[in-house]
């Protein structure tokens, strides 16, 4: 199980206490931070804009697709994301506290946990920032929540993410069929059997064992 308590975590109403985990450089340099989704962080102005704004962007690359609005946004926060033991959402922040997307775990049980959530919502001048703050987010996984395997799911087809989390050590491990299902208000896909599949692209199941990830960074230095 997780080494810390992350409802208590995400119920924090202090923002001098929230956690925020450090965004290093290749060369070490402190360059931004990961916080914390909490209670204190709620009614940050345009925060629920921003993941709603962010939601929409990357629309295309979740299993359940649909136009998002800020109601829903802040009452998924407050009824399933903030309560949920097994995940945690993150605001990427450059030094200046701008808000440049968000990072997230989910289904995080003894040993294993997984990315969730990966999105650049705005551009900056910081070089390589999604892979800093994967390596940010693995390195807290590992060590503090006590996980020995970090996974993903991502779509075949975004090579983008992929070519990102291959660079952080990931290696596909199973590639799993997808049906495409229209809905009242948008579009899901549900991973089926090979015979009923008809989205064209699979879902890719990511893993990074904490040896190779640990290798990576001794390598690295």
């Amino acid at each position: 199980m997780p080494q810390i308590d992350i409802v208590s975590i995400k119920g924090n109403a202090d923002a001098s206490k929230r956690l925020r985990l450090p965004i290093r450089s290749d060369s070490g340099r402190f360059v931004g931070e990961l916080q914390c989704i909490d209670r204190s962080m709620l009614d940050e102005p345009d925060l629920i804009a921003d993941l709603t704004a962010w939601r929409n962007q990357s629309m295309p690359f979740f299993l359940t697709q649909f136009a998002a609005t800020e109601e829903r946004t802040r009452s998924w926060l407050e009824s399933i994301s903030l309560p949920a033991p097994d995940r945690i959402l993150f605001v990427i922040c450059d030094l200046d506290g701008n808000r440049l997307g968000n990072f997230g775990v989910c289904n995080i049980r003894p040993g294993a946990a997984e990315f969730d959530n990966v999105i650049r919502g705005r551009m900056s001048d910081i070089r390589n920032l999604m892979l800093h703050c994967g390596e940010a987010l693995l390195e807290w996984m590992f060590s503090v929540l006590g996980a020995k395997t970090a996974e993903l799911y991502v779509f075949s087809h975004n090579e983008k993410a992929i070519g990102l989390y291959k660079r952080l050590g990931f290696a596909a491990a199973e590639s799993l069929p997808l049906r495409r299902t229209e809905e009242k208000d948008g579009v899901s896909y549900s991973v089926i059997d090979r015979s009923q599949a008809n989205a064209g692209f699979d879902y890719l199941r990511m893993e990074l064992p904490v040896e190779r990830f640990e290798d990576r960074i001794r390598r690295r230095f």
